[in-house]
């Protein structure tokens, strides 16, 4: 899984701006959401509706279903796939199979599960590792294996 762009309501930009500006002196004549965006390292945008998110792209299957390798450069992969209108993906040892990409929206300003105290999960159920990355008070996944926290996804067909 891999996050690829920050949607962001008016007021919740002005916000991050705030905060931004009181953790960095920075002059305000310059462009503040391409500092943002670098800051971030992902592209921001603001709208006035389906704000507030996280955009995260996965591909299906990974490892891949030949060789088991698991995906190197998942942006490039994702980008690639995107642009194509294929739905082939290439493992690093050049095998390519069929599959698809899921599209997270994940809710930044969660004000109700923001307030409740959840355990931190250490350790993985499926592989046992402990490469848990959270994206959220509820929202986990882990860097080693395919599972996650029940996260809903949009397909792309």
């Amino acid at each position: 899984m891999v996050p690829t762009a920050v949607v962001l309501s008016h007021d919740s930009y002005a916000k991050v701006l705030a905060e931004r500006l009181e953790t960095e002196s920075t002059c305000s004549g310059d462009n503040e959401t391409i500092r943002l965006e670098h800051h971030l390292s992902l592209p921001v945008s603001v709208r006035s509706e389906d704000t507030d998110i996280i955009v995260v792209k996965e591909l299906v299957p990974n490892p891949c279903p030949i060789c088991h390798h698991p995906l190197k450069f998942l942006r490039e992969l994702i980008e690639r796939f995107e642009n194509e209108d294929t739905n082939q993906i290439r493992c690093p040892l050049g095998h390519r199979y069929s599959g698809i990409m899921k599209v997270y929206h994940l809710n930044i300003f969660q004000q109700s599960e923001r307030d409740e105290e959840s355990d931190k999960m250490s350790e993985c159920p499926t592989c046992g590792s402990n490469k848990i990355q959270y994206l959220g008070p509820k929202e986990m996944f882990c860097l080693d294996c395919d599972w996650d926290s029940d996260m809903v996804a949009r397909y792309r067909v």
